[in-house]
């Protein structure tokens, strides 16, 4: 017969738990005064983060529900995937966005508001150029959308606007 004897010790008792080949092996963590099971992953919603010196000054600005149009390509953008910070970096981005976008990056990683990863990394990925790892963020992601409509969202402000 074969089973797995797995012993925990905890509160003073003793638990044997008896394995055979047929039941999956899960395992589970006694944390905070009760069980956790290693399968339940917690969730993270990635965020996106504009940042943009339209206004002469400059200012970052987190957009809510984002999806591939909410990119903007006069501006840099964030995006913030926990284990990987992304600073996108549009056709039309000026200098000062660049650095200033990465600067931000830089000081929203050090404040260390999530429990991330110690090897947490900054990665710039520029228009037109994104990655398959970047691009799984939009999940209706089109390749030739910046391609075929090179209106970006601060031009449409300015032809709603003005």
């Amino acid at each position: 017969m074969y089973a797995l004897k797995t012993l925990f010790h905890v509160r003073r008792t003793v638990s044997i738990l008896f394995l055979t080949p047929n039941q999956p092996i899960r395992f589970r963590k006694f944390r905070f005064g009760e069980w956790e099971d290693s399968k339940k992953k917690k969730s993270f919603d990635p965020r996106l983060f504009q940042v943009s010196d339209e206004s002469g000054k400059m200012v970052v600005e987190e957009i809510a529900n984002f999806d591939q149009e909410s990119l903007d390509g006069d501006d840099v953008m964030i995006l913030d995937a926990l284990n990987v910070i992304y600073v996108w970096v549009g056709a039309g981005a000026n200098q000062d966005e660049k650095k200033g976008a990465l600067n931000t990056a830089k000081k929203y990683l050090e404040q260390g508001n999530l429990p991330r990863h110690k090897q947490t990394t900054i990665e710039t990925i520029f228009q037109g150029r994104e990655t398959p790892t970047f691009k799984k963020f939009f999940p209706s992601w089109d390749d030739e959308l910046f391609q075929r409509d090179e209106r970006t969202v601060a031009n449409m402000r300015k032809l709603l606007f003005e």
